[in-house]
């Protein structure tokens, strides 16, 4: 999801923040003054694409759980639903007489 400009940018732009005292001591206040806006962009440019990205990968993450659940309470239902048909079914052939029932053998090779 991250680009590795985007990454990068973020990383060029924390250095010229942290580099900019450095250079102030130096002497040469312009390009500390430089550096320091330059580097503060590039850096609240990085931030802003991770949020975004984290917001995004979030809202997903939400959905996906929403979906399963949804899909796990199904599945349950459907249990739920053949377990009752298998009861009634089997309460209906133990009132069958046992006339009505066929026992069929099967011999396996």
């Amino acid at each position: 999801m991250f680009e590795l400009e985007t990454v990068l940018a973020f990383g060029v732009g924390a250095g010229l923040v942290a580099m900019a005292p450095m250079v102030r001591r130096m002497g040469n206040h312009q390009l500390s003054d430089s550096m320091s806006t330059v580097g503060k962009s590039m850096a609240k440019n990085g931030i802003k694409v991770g949020v975004t990205v984290a917001g995004v990968a979030g809202t997903a993450a939400r959905n996906m759980a929403r979906t399963a659940a949804e899909a796990a309470e199904s599945f349950v239902d459907l249990v739920a639903e053949a377990k009752s048909e298998m009861d009634e079914s089997g309460a209906a052939s133990d009132a069958a007489p046992a006339s009505e029932k066929a026992i069929t053998k099967v011999k396996v090779d």
